[in-house]
């Protein structure tokens, strides 16, 4: 049985909802940022905005939340 590819479990994952990077880590990609690129090189159109989340050591962080805009290709 062979794996789904990264960019297809993250794309499938992003049209029904959004993901920053801790939540890609469900999905198993370590790098969002990096597939978020490669899925726009391939012609989806993705927003993203920042957000800050807290951390397990009792402070914030600034990352990314990444969406896919509706009607982009399947």
């Amino acid at each position: 049985m062979q794996h789904p590819h990264k960019k297809t479990v993250i794309l499938e994952a992003l049209h029904t909802r959004s993901l920053n990077r801790f939540d890609a880590e469900f999905y198993g990609d370590h790098c969002l940022h990096s597939t978020i690129s490669e899925l726009r090189k391939d012609g989806h159109r993705i927003h993203d905005d920042w957000e800050t989340v807290p951390t397990r050591f009792g402070r914030t962080t600034k990352v990314k939340r990444y969406w896919l805009i509706a009607g982009t290709q399947r």
